[in-house]
């Protein structure tokens, strides 16, 4: 960046105000930056732990679902299941830090509760699948929601970290050059000045 200033009293004034907010807002994304990464690596902590739980439940439910599939077929399968309801869902926002995070939330989770299939009538196998199923519904949720507001942090710390950088590297250190070359065009004026009052008082004595 080449900032193009005349070097004058007004010019050295505006620059050191400008110069004084950039510094302050670099201040204040640092801050944001800092903020930014320890919500970020709490949630990828969260989201490590969530689907280490999730892999060690899923596949006994997976197991169970083929063994009882094998067993009855697909047509038994669908007439136990066809009257489970499907997870209604809703999405809301909210913000972390200026970051609009969108999130998903089952609205229809008593519905889902309550609507189990029959210990007696269904093979022993699909009963256990869909009752630990039904167990991590909500865990299936909440690693999806994590999985966006990563996504969403990862990208606003990298838009941040770039403005944090832009700031310290290239603008805040030619700010501070101008207001430099400008104070010591100042600083030669004035000597010029001072020997020509000088050079004036002589003559005139």
């Amino acid at each position: 960046m080449k900032l193009k200033v005349n070097p004058t009293r007004q010019e050295l004034l505006k620059i050191k105000k400008r110069l004084k907010t950039a510094k302050s807002g670099h201040g204040l994304l640092k801050e944001k930056l800092d903020g930014l990464m320890q919500e970020f690596l709490s949630n990828v902590k969260e989201l490590k732990k969530t689907r280490e739980s999730l892999e060690g439940k899923t596949s006994p439910i997976f197991f169970n679902f083929f063994k009882s599939n094998n067993r009855v077929g697909d047509k038994k399968i669908d007439s136990l299941i066809n009257h489970l309801p499907f997870s209604q869902v809703d999405l809301s926002f909210y913000s972390i830090m200026g970051v609009k995070i969108r999130k998903v939330e089952t609205i229809n989770k008593e519905e889902l509760r309550d609507a189990k299939i029959s210990a007696k009538s269904a093979d022993n196998d699909l009963y256990r699948a869909e009752k630990d199923m039904s167990l991590i519904r909500e865990d299936i949720i909440k690693y999806a929601n994590l999985n966006i507001k990563i996504r969403l942090l990862a990208e606003e710390i990298e838009k941040t970290r770039r403005r944090v950088n832009s700031l310290e590297h290239v603008y805040i250190p030619e700010m501070e050059r101008v207001i430099k070359y400008i104070s010591q065009k100042l600083e030669e004026r004035e000597r010029f000045d001072r020997t020509v009052v000088l050079k004036l008082k002589e003559l005139i004595e």
